[in-house]
Order: C-alpha cells, then sequence, then structure tokens
C-alpha cells in the first residue's frame, strides 16, 4: 500500500493549503455584503462560528465556494484554490454607495495548512484541547506569543477520517510543521491531497465547483438557505428546489483504464451521459490487496446517478468502461 495513503487513513498527513485565498473584512456591512451575494445564511452565524456558502452568477452557475468565519468585529473568508483575485473584485464590483466595508488580501500575513486523518483530532488536542467538540467550520482562535498574530484553527469536512485548517503566520507554520514531524504528521503532496479528496467525495473549485454548473446539481445542499431573504442567483436555484427535479448530479466514479478530467461520458448506446471532473492518481484497493483502483468524480445525467450503472469514457481513440459507485457530495433525501 502506497506510503502516504497508509499514513492519512491510519494516522495523520498535512499538506500546504496556502494556494487558497485569504481575506480580512472589517466594517459595518461586512457580513450583509457576503449574505446578499451568495447562497448561505451568513446574518446567522455566531461569533466564534463559520459557515460555507456560495458565491452565485445571476444565472445561479458557481462562482466560489467560500468558507466565512464570524470573528466578531472581523470576518475572514476562505476562498477556493487560485479564487482570491476573482471573489475580491466580485466583492468590490458589488458593494454599494453607502455600504462601510474594508477588504485586505491577508495571504502573505497568513499561510495555510490542512491536517487530515483519523487522528488528526488527538494530535491537535494537544494545543487546543477543546477541538473534539467542534462542529464543521467552527474554530478556535488564539494568539501567537512571539508574534502576536492571531492563531485560527477551522474544523472543516472529513477527509480519510478527519480534517482541519490552520491559518497562521508563515513564522507560527513553519514551526508547527515542524512539531508535526515529531508527531509522525508527514505531509503529502497537493497530488496525493486531491486524491483523498475525490475519495472523500469533495467537490473542488476550477473542478466541480465552476461556472458550468449550479451548486444543487454538484451535491452543495448543505452550501444552501432555502429560508433567507434574496442574493445573487436564488431565482434560478429556488426554482430548481421547488421542482424537485436536478438535472445533473455529481458521482463518484471508477474507470478500467487511465482517464482524464474534462474527458466526456457516454452511456452504453452512445448517448450523451456526463463529463468527468476529477480524477485521482491510482489509489489502493482496500478490497484487494496489491490491486489499484482508478477514482474520480463526475457529473452526468439525473437519471443515470444509481450505483453500479456503466458507463463510456471517450478518452482520444479509447473508450474505457466506467461505473459509478455512488453520489457524491450533500444531498436533500429526496434526491
Amino acid at each position: 500500500m502506497t506510503n502516504w495513503y497508509q499514513q492519512a487513513h491510519n494516522h495523520a498527513v498535512w499538506t500546504d493549503e496556502s494556494s487558497r485565498g485569504r481575506l480580512l473584512l472589517s466594517d459595518r456591512d461586512r457580513l450583509d455584503l457576503i449574505h446578499r451575494l451568495s447562497t448561505n445564511d451568513v446574518l446567522s452565524v455566531q461569533v466564534g462560528q463559520g459557515t460555507a456558502t456560495i458565491f452565485t452568477t445571476a444565472v445561479g452557475r458557481i462562482i466560489d465556494k467560500v468558507v466565512v468565519l464570524n470573528r466578531g468585529e472581523t470576518t475572514f473568508l476562505i476562498t477556493g484554490q487560485g479564487r482570491q483575485e476573482t471573489i475580491e473584485n466580485w466583492l468590490k464590483r458589488n458593494v454599494f454607495w453607502n455600504d462601510r466595508l474594508a477588504i485586505e488580501n491577508v495571504a502573505a500575513r497568513f499561510m495555510q495548512i490542512g491536517i487530515f486523518g483519523p487522528k488528526s483530532t488527538e494530535v491537535l488536542a494537544e494545543w487546543w484541547p477543546q477541538v473534539s467538540r467542534c462542529a464543521v467550520y467552527q474554530f478556535i482562535e488564539t494568539t501567537d506569543p512571539d508574534k502576536q498574530q492571531p492563531v485560527i484553527l477551522v474544523r472543516v469536512p472529513d477527509i480519510a477520517g478527519g480534517g482541519f485548517w490552520l491559518i497562521a503566520s508563515p513564522e507560527f507554520i513553519g514551526e508547527f510543521k515542524q512539531a508535526l514531524t515529531e508527531r509522525d504528521v508527514t505531509e503529502i503532496p497537493s497530488s496525493a491531497y486531491d486524491a483523498l479528496r475525490i475519495e472523500a467525495g469533495l467537490a473542488a473549485s476550477g473542478h466541480e465547483l465552476t461556472g458550468d454548473y449550479i451548486p444543487l446539481e454538484v451535491g452543495q445542499w448543505d452550501a444552501v438557505s432555502f429560508n433567507k431573504g434574496c442574493y445573487t442567483g436564488q431565482e434560478i436555484i429556488a426554482r430548481m428546489e421547488s421542482r424537485g427535479k436536478l438535472a445533473k448530479m455529481m458521482v463518484q466514479i471508477t474507470f478500467d483504464a487511465e482517464v482524464q478530467a474534462g474527458d466526456t461520458l457516454t452511456t452504453i448506446e452512445g448517448k450523451p451521459a456526463g463529463q468527468i471532473t476529477s480524477v485521482a492518481t491510482r489509489l489502493p484497493d482496500v478490497e484487494k490487496e496489491d490491486e489499484t483502483r482508478l477514482l474520480g468524480l463526475a457529473v452526468v445525467k439525473a437519471a443515470l446517478a444509481e450505483p453500479g450503472q456503466q458507463l463510456v469514457v471517450q478518452s482520444g481513440e479509447t473508450k474505457p468502461g466506467a461505473t459509478i459507485i455512488d453520489l457524491a457530495g450533500d444531498y436533500e433525501p429526496t434526491y
């Protein structure tokens, strides 16, 4: 079994998440702006709590999924990988003349790493004993005694059995990496993290979270409120929910041979079925020793999104087979 995979599932690993954007919002209307532009009920988030929400276009297409951390007088906004400038510009374009808001790009001031795996809570409890009580997107904030800078630990959706982000100064992160190494928490590259993300069925910016899709189609129901007031893109998303029928759904899928993200899928009869959005490296097959599996995420027609559904990948001159494992993401039970 691949060492990093075994380490991730049996202990804990960490990976660099600094390619995510980090924006610091301050002044009176910081939460109100996010609330009226995105899918979730941000105004109900209490101090010390966080939530995921999605910025969408006027026709409900995804711009990016972000995490909002309510710190009281200020708000941290964590964007998807490589999406900071897009979100910063989107916020600035939608500020009304009488809004009171300041936006600061703090990506250089604060680095970010992710710690994942079944032992991640146990390891982090050495510094933050209350970590085991944190719900998803709840955070703990302390202060680096040397630099007098904030240190923020955020509970995030599980990957390989546990998940956290640590956001702090580069100096603190550097020292903390060494502390993790001393506790046998090893670094994994982005390709390994991506494979674990796909295995966990989590959508990512630039893959599933793109302008090709509406949030409900790619399993983002937990980031959408149907009880809040108006927001950009609400009409399309609300109509989709009220009709009780999705055109597309995100699935976890296996392949018979190497494929690429962006390859199209068809039915056995050759009819259009969907598109592959993410592909993992060869992952160990836990049920078959010394064998590997090709795993991915895809967005397919809802009528085909069933476990065991056989499809065909249109990948160059080859046409590998593909089998849907199950839905990926979060969907309402009626779907």
